[in-house]
């Protein structure tokens, strides 16, 4: 029991933290209006942009709802990210997140 115990304790801290890696981008949080400094302040934004400026060789993907409406709202983001100096080379759109108003932002280092 004991050893039971122990491995799912063990399990929880392992998969938070790897659930720390990626970073989620509420579409209540996007439906404010966009100025740099709003979208700066984005928890998921910031510290995305501040992990893909530690390694230059990182890149950034975005997998995003499905459908139009997540397809029009990745590709905003991308424009976004574009406009604040992140080479597009460095951005991958994938479809299909695991909640439908929500972008998971997930740094991958090279």
């Amino acid at each position: 029991m004991n050893k039971f115990i122990f491995m799912t304790v063990v399990w929880f801290f392992s998969a938070n933290t790897l659930a720390a890696d990626i970073e989620l981008l509420h579409a209540n949080e996007w439906s404010v209006p966009k100025q740099t400094s709003t979208l700066l302040a984005m928890p998921a934004v910031h510290k995305s942009m501040q992990k893909l400026q530690k390694n230059v060789n990182s890149l950034l993907k975005i997998k995003y709802p499905g459908g139009d409406e997540g397809t029009l709202w990745a590709n905003e983001l991308r424009s976004w990210l574009i406009a604040l100096g992140l080479s597009s080379q460095r951005i991958e759109l994938i479809p299909g997140s695991a909640i439908s108003t929500t972008i998971e932002l997930e740094v991958l280092f090279n």
